[in-house]
């Protein structure tokens, strides 16, 4: 997610959309001393995190309906620092190992490991002594393209395109970041399935591997280096324990309310406007703060700001 500066007045901020980003969101902006307020269509906090209880002969079983594991769970370490938390205090996380099993249609079996050496070792195994090799190296290059990417890139915010440059640009380009990740995989992996394995993860941003860029191989590091987790209760779990939290430090969050428009005054958005979501026809209500964040899906975004934003290169 991205955020741009804002001038003006932001003592107390509007938060639409109680998935992770708006949650973990709040909790920054709690930790800078903000009043929040958060509005969720929905019933319950997590977004996309969703759940579906199954009632059998044999009891209740819990489906999560989005995402099933978590990686990179530093991030809510530091969102929930802002407000003098820990995840530890709110989520019991199970490291998985392997991270994950992978079955291909020739039978065969590859299990995914973030310990180099258990990985290098099971892909010595299935693969052969020149995949082990190969894979030595496209682990030391995910490496590489993370430290040049995490913080320049990932985890920055930008007001301009003149932010981008830098020394972290000029490394992104020399290790490959703007070719094409899958032949850059292709180039350290003999095996077709390991070549699958380091770069399907293109696929959790809608590119296709062979098209992506080499700088969507980050994801591949966070899923296969960085650890995957489980926590406990459900991926649900996590959008509860983030909402919690967000509460516990003085945010309010009103769930069941669908944002339908925003109220504009002096070059700035000043209210939202929202209504009960399980009832189309009923009144709609109006909530006023200083700043607003809008988390929910591009297409509802661009439909309450009335616009879509201009590009310069269409995708």
């Amino acid at each position: 997610m991205r955020l741009r500066t804002v001038t003006g007045p932001t003592d107390h901020v509007i938060v639409v959309g109680a998935g992770f980003a708006g949650l973990t969101t709040a909790l920054h902006l709690l930790g800078a001393g903000r009043r929040v307020t958060i509005v969720e269509r929905g019933e319950h906090p997590g977004g996309r995190a969703g759940r579906l209880d199954l009632q059998t002969a044999d009891g209740t079983y819990r489906v999560d309906t989005g995402p099933t594991v978590l990686t990179m769970p530093d991030l809510l370490d530091e969102a929930l620092g802002a407000v003098g938390e820990k995840v530890s205090e709110r989520l019991d996380l199970v490291e998985l190992d392997p991270a994950y099993r992978t079955h291909f249609a020739d039978g065969s079996t590859i299990d995914v490991h973030t310990d180099a050496g258990a990985m290098e070792t099971e892909v010595r195994a299935v693969c052969g002594p020149d995949a082990a090799a190969g894979y030595v190296r496209m682990r030391e290059w995910l490496g590489k393209l993370y430290r040049a990417e995490i913080d320049t890139f990932i985890g920055a915010n930008f007001d301009s395109p003149l932010d981008l440059l830098g020394p972290d640009l000029v490394r992104l380009a020399a290790l490959g970041g703007f070719g094409r990740l899958g032949p850059r995989v292709e180039g350290f992996l003999p095996d077709e399935r390991l070549q699958r394995i380091f770069s399907f993860q293109a696929l959790y941003a809608g590119v296709p591997p062979q098209t992506a860029l080499g700088a969507y191989g980050v994801i591949a590091y966070m899923d296969t280096i960085a650890g995957v987790y489980f926590p406990k209760g459900g991926m649900r779990a996590v959008g509860q324990a983030l909402a919690d939290a967000a509460v516990a430090a003085g945010a309010e969050i009103l769930y069941g309310r669908t944002v339908t428009g925003l109220e504009r005054g002096a070059g700035r958005v000043t209210a939202v406007r929202h209504r009960a979501t399980d009832d189309p026809l009923s009144a709609s209500e109006r909530t006023a703060a200083d700043s607003f964040v809008l988390t929910p899906d591009l297409p509802v975004v661009h439909d309450l700001l009335g616009r879509a934003p201009r590009r310069v290169v269409p995708l």
